[in-house]
């Protein structure tokens, strides 16, 4: 025997729309809390510097008025008898070296009678204390940087090995914190190097600034190509 059966489709029972309705609503909650982690872990926007590559017109240090676009001379606070850094290249002391990055770099001498030049620069947004933030730089020496000794008064090649100091400061160019130290700095060639700096504090100001790797010694160092300071993981 055949039996015929008749099967009825309607609209879903009141049970049913109410799981179906719970559902919905478990699914919107995941996908808010899942937004909502991403948003938390998203990667901070990185810290953009004025004038990263130093491009201006080229200058021996303290010719004109305008100084160094985008940065300020910590020299005339620190040795306010020396001259401030200078923008190349155009063949002043002898340097000649062509850009990394755009067309004029800076170059930093340390005197033997221990003065130093540093710029300094506000930044855009502080590095947080206890963060960890990189910043690629571009480093190198020239064969030649002529210029006058402080002890003896003649002519000096200032080609002695030389190190970049990053400084955490405040806005009167005091040293609050050195984050960080390079290799001695003695090759031709511009060379990438990657700075890593965990402040302790928060840092508004940052100072770059040559150092002689030994006292009473006449070096530089030229810098160029500054890249974003990124926030990482220690």
């Amino acid at each position: 025997m055949v039996l015929n059966k008749t099967y009825t489709f309607g609209h879903p029972n009141q049970k049913t729309q109410q799981k179906m309705s719970s559902m919905s609503k478990f699914n919107l909650l995941t996908f808010i809390c899942l937004l909502a982690s991403l948003i938390t872990h998203a990667q901070p926007d990185p810290i953009r510097l004025n004038n990263p590559s130093f491009e201006d017109t080229p200058k021996r240090g303290g010719e004109g008025i305008d100084g160094i676009s985008g940065w300020i001379d910590c020299g005339k606070i620190n040795f306010p008898m020396e001259t401030p850094p200078d923008i190349h290249p155009k063949n002043f002391w002898g340097v000649n070296v062509e850009a990394q990055h755009g067309k004029t770099y800076l170059g930093m001498v340390a005197r033997d009678n221990n003065a130093y030049e540093s710029v300094m620069q506000e930044l855009a947004s502080p590095l947080l204390s206890k963060k960890t933030y990189s910043l690629d730089i571009y480093l190198a020496q020239s064969p030649k940087y002529l210029s006058r000794s402080r002890k003896t008064s003649h002519e000096a090649n200032y080609t002695k090995p030389s190190i970049l100091r990053i400084i955490a400061s405040d806005k009167n160019c005091n040293v609050q914190e050195i984050l960080y130290k390079s290799p001695p700095i003695e090759h031709q060639d511009w060379k990438k190097y990657t700075a890593i700096m965990t402040p302790k504090d928060n840092v508004e100001y940052l100072i770059l600034s040559v150092y002689s790797v030994k006292d009473e010694n006449n070096g530089h160092i030229l810098v160029d190509g500054l890249s974003d300071i990124i926030e990482v993981k220690p």
